[in-house]
C-alpha cells in the first residue's frame, strides 16, 4: 500500500504525527509538496529563496524522494495519487480559513480519484482553538494563555520511523 504525505507549512522528518501516520501499517510513503501559484504570487524573493532551500534540505533528508509538483493542490494531488496508486494522503490540519477551504476542496477532489485526506496533528504546539477562556472565548491577553498552555501541557514529540 502506498500513502502520500503533503508537506506544507511543517517541513520535518522528525516529530511529524502526519508523516507517522502515513507511514503506520508499514506503507510506502512518496512525500510530495505542492507549488500552488497562488501561495507564490504573493510571496517574496526572500521567502521563495527560502522556500527552495529548505525543499532541497527536505529532498536530502528523504534521499532524494520528495516529489516537488506546481500547481493547485486540487489538481496535483489526485493526479500524483492516481500516479502513485495512493489511497490515502496524509497532511497536518490547517486552521486558517483559506486553507480549510482548500482542504475541503483537495479532499472532494481526492474523493473523485478513490483516495481519502487524513489529517492528522498540527504543524502547532497547542492547536489553535483548543485553549479557551472560563467563559469559552479565545484569550486575548498572551499571560492568561500562557497560564492556561501550560496548565494543559502538550504533548510528547511524536516518535518513530523518520
Amino acid at each position: 500500500m502506498t500513502a502520500i504525505h503533503w508537506f506544507r507549512r511543517d517541513l520535518r522528518l522528525a516529530d511529524n504525527p502526519a508523516l507517522l501516520a502515513a507511514a503506520a501499517d508499514g506503507r510506502d510513503v512518496v512525500p510530495l509538496y505542492v507549488l500552488d501559484d497562488a501561495l507564490l504570487a504573493r510571496s517574496g524573493p526572500p521567502r521563495r529563496a527560502y522556500l527552495l532551500r529548505s525543499l532541497r534540505a527536505l529532498d536530502d533528508a528523504t534521499g532524494g524522494r520528495l516529489v516537488v509538483r506546481r500547481g493547485a493542490p486540487t489538481e496535483v494531488l489526485p493526479e500524483v495519487a492516481r500516479q502513485v496508486a495512493a489511497d490515502e494522503v496524509h497532511v497536518a490540519s490547517s486552521y486558517e480559513p483559506a486553507g480549510r477551504r482548500r482542504d475541503e476542496q483537495v479532499r472532494t477532489a481526492l474523493e473523485a480519484a478513490g483516495a481519502a485526506l487524513v489529517e492528522t496533528g498540527s504543524p502547532y504546539a497547542v492547536a489553535p482553538g483548543r485553549l479557551r477562556t472560563g467563559g469559552g472565548t479565545p484569550f486575548q491577553v498572551f499571560t492568561p494563555f500562557r497560564t492556561a498552555w501550560l496548565a494543559h501541557g502538550w504533548r510528547a514529540p511524536a516518535t518513530g520511523p523518520a
